[in-house]
């Protein structure tokens, strides 16, 4: 039975499918843990183009794992 389940699988494009989406959702999982970000966006790119989401929201947020910004100090000019 699990020898047939297996057969028909590589007989057809679905076992590549299958890969294909858990090379794409495993990564993308992991850079949004490190990011400060739940895991779970990278079930959006199980969606045809759904991948831009997590991406826009990465690019539009505050990243929480990120020291804040300090201000540059102003040096101070000489004049002639």
């Amino acid at each position: 039975m699990l020898q047939d389940f297996i057969d028909s699988l590589s007989q057809g494009p679905l076992l590549g499918l299958m890969l294909f989406q858990v090379a794409i959702v495993w990564p993308l999982s992991r850079i949004l843990r490190r990011a400060g970000f739940s895991p779970l966006w990278a079930l959006f790119s199980l969606v045809p183009l759904g991948h831009v989401v997590p991406i826009g929201v990465m690019a539009h947020s505050r990243w929480t794992v990120l020291p804040a910004r300090q201000a540059r100090k102003v040096k101070a000019r000489r004049t002639a």
